[in-house]
């Protein structure tokens, strides 16, 4: 009999210490991003702004859009990696002036926006003559990364425009 209560106590001990490494990742804190970056503190919101913004650059069509390759994500990574101090606060300086530039055009955030409302955004943004702004070079950055993120995506690469190693093909039985 004692062997027996000796082995629930061991199970018991197992779960409970199962239990134990499982709880803290069940606790994670939602107001941080989706992905652990470095150099930047982004909230949830402004990735969702980011993701809409990207869907805003390349739509989805009959083909997958910028949001259904995570084309924000490849952004927010290569900002985070590969931009200097200056250019990443350039970045967070330019997403809260987009952010202010959505609120004063439309009143609403832009993910929020419907269509009309987006159309709305992108005249605003094609209106601005300034070149030297945050919002310019964040807007720039953005387009320039989620293009980026789009043709090195699989999809691209697979389905668009077939890439095919160098030399390519051999065809041992062609006539000269």
């Amino acid at each position: 009999m004692n062997n027996y209560s000796r082995r629930d106590t061991l199970k018991q001990l197992a779960f409970i210490s199962i239990g134990m490494a499982i709880i803290p990742s069940c606790l994670s804190d939602r107001s941080k991003s989706s992905m652990l970056l470095k150099n930047l503190s982004i909230s949830p919101a402004n990735e969702a702004m980011l993701a809409e913004l990207c869907e805003i650059i390349i739509p989805k069509t009959n083909t997958p859009g910028a949001k259904d390759i995570s084309a924000h994500l490849f952004v927010l990574t290569m900002v985070d990696d590969c931009a200097n101090k200056e250019q990443q606060q350039a970045f967070l300086k330019g997403m809260e002036d987009f952010n202010s530039l959505c609120k004063s055009t439309t009143g609403k955030t832009l993910v929020d926006c419907d269509a009309n409302d987006k159309q709305k955004i992108t005249d605003a943004i094609l209106a601005i003559k300034e070149e030297d702004t945050p919002l310019k070079h964040f807007l720039g950055m953005v387009k320039g990364r989620t293009i980026q993120a789009y043709t090195s995506s699989e999809f691209y690469l697979t389905k668009i425009q077939v890439y095919e190693l160098v030399p390519g093909r051999f065809q041992g039985c062609v006539p000269a």
